[in-house]
């Protein structure tokens, strides 16, 4: 649900200019960049207890929200990088890397 709210979210988010700036800015002040990271720790606090309202279990919830932010951090420098590639087209494709990355290993038929 997370992830396609925030995949589908490319209307609210401000103009790419200002965002590639605003990157620029945060990659060369390493007190902003923490601020940033701040804010999104701010953001998963108000997004945890709306999971949780929906049935999610507190801690799943945090973890949920924590996993999906991260997503979202690795997604928006390639949106972008990419203006003919949607937002929800690299979340999904960042999930399945994810995916990918903790599956278990297939077994290996002799």
């Amino acid at each position: 649900m997370l992830l396609a709210a925030l995949g589908s979210a490319e209307g609210i988010f401000r103009p790419r200019e200002f965002l590639l700036r605003r990157a620029r800015v945060i990659a060369a002040n390493p007190a902003l960049a923490e601020r940033d990271l701040i804010k999104l720790a701010d953001i998963a606090d108000a997004l945890a207890p709306a999971l949780e309202r929906r049935g999610v279990e507190p801690g799943k919830a945090r973890f949920v929200v924590d996993v999906v932010l991260a997503i979202h951090r690795r997604v928006m420098p390639r949106w972008l990088a990419e203006p003919d590639t949607t937002l929800a087209q690299l979340m999904a494709q960042a999930t399945a890397e994810l995916r990918e990355a903790i599956a278990p290993p297939a077994p290996t038929v002799r």
